[in-house]
């Protein structure tokens, strides 16, 4: 019988999906939080991890990179109702099996996470459309003010860049992307080294002459 984590914040949706995974033949462990996860871990072995990504405190992400740190192996998968398309890259380059939207009926959830079991990645179809290679991150289409090379941002870069833009300070933006706070700072300071700059204003005015940024928008 294998042997599914199942973690989410919202307790009834745990735990009405606890009981169509144990009629289809799964154990299931719950928890809703990414504390109660990881103790949860410390206490069995997992054949499957599913996590939300919006929990309080630890949020998705930052679960799952705990996760894969204690077990590498671990097959993750993400079941969310939050629009996650512009996560997407992030979730994949960290290494989860696959990702599901909460709206599937039970015998499609069912199906995809046993094809998750075997090692078979799982996606929405809008998500798997967007695959793409690292090489394909999006290029500053000017020179930097020294003529030298095209400055390189990452989705995740010029998703802060636009927040920034429109006045949301770093708890919104942490709130926004299901990030830390911490990986905010830690993500604005970096995008500011790369610009050039040394003050939101700035980043926004040089995303602007670099063309990430829309004035019309």
């Amino acid at each position: 019988m294998k042997h599914i984590l199942l973690v989410d914040d919202h307790r009834t949706f745990l735990a009405g999906s606890a009981i169509i995974l144990e009629k289809h033949g799964f154990r299931v462990t719950t928890a809703s939080s990414g504390a109660e996860a990881l103790e949860r871990m410390e206490q069995s072995d997992f054949d499957l991890f599913v996590f939300d990504l919006k929990l309080p405190r630890m949020n998705g992400f930052e679960l799952t990179e705990a996760t894969l740190q204690r077990r590498p192996e671990a097959t993750i998968v993400i079941l969310t109702g939050e629009d996650i398309s512009e996560h997407y890259d992030r979730l994949i380059d960290m290494g989860v099996t696959g990702i599901m939207e909460k709206s599937l009926g039970e015998l499609e959830l069912i199906y995809c996470l046993r094809l998750a079991l075997q090692q078979l990645t799982v996606l929405p179809l809008h998500l798997a459309k967007r695959l793409r290679t690292k090489e394909n991150l999006p290029y500053a289409p000017n020179a930097d003010s020294g003529g030298s090379i095209n400055r390189m941002l990452t989705d995740k870069e010029v998703a802060v860049l636009k927040l920034i833009a429109q006045g949301h300070k770093n708890k919104d933006i942490a709130d926004r992307l299901f990030m830390s706070q911490r990986n905010v700072e830690y993500l604005i300071s970096h995008l500011f080294e790369k610009l050039g700059v040394s003050s939101r204003q700035q980043a926004v005015m040089k995303g602007i002459e670099l063309k990430w940024l829309n004035v019309d928008a």
